[in-house]
């Protein structure tokens, strides 16, 4: 079941903005297609969407490997931002973008239980 932009979701988006330096956010499911999104309107969606489900299946594959343990959060660091990935369930992956600014473990815990909403609302 993919679920429709609600207002639940993106109530949740929004409320994660400027936490922490959360500058904006989307709701992905593993094939890629937006569910939910709180983004720029500069950024495309389609194309985060895609490789952001790519970054994520990567990540726990990567750990899978090397550990043999689920990777949960995938973050890419660049100049001046975050990316950061968690799956919400086995269907849906949460999209974080951030200020490079910011102490990414502060940061963890309140993507995690944004997280943790999401799935309440997409059961």
């Amino acid at each position: 079941m993919v679920a429709s932009p609600s207002g639940s979701l993106l109530g949740i988006l929004e409320d994660l903005r400027g936490n922490n330096g959360v500058q904006a956010s989307t709701v992905i499911s593993r094939e890629g297609v937006p569910i939910a999104s709180d983004l720029p309107s500069s950024v495309n969606l389609d194309v985060l969407a895609l490789r952001t489900a790519f970054m994520q299946g990567i990540g726990e594959l990567v750990m899978e490997s090397v550990e043999d343990e689920e990777a949960r959060t995938v973050i890419i660091v660049a100049d001046e931002h975050y990316i950061m990935t968690t799956a919400i369930d086995d269907r849906h992956i949460l999209v974080v973008v951030l200020d490079r600014r910011v102490e990414v473990g502060s940061v963890v815990p309140g993507v995690l239980e944004a997280a943790a909403s999401l799935h309440q609302e997409l059961v």
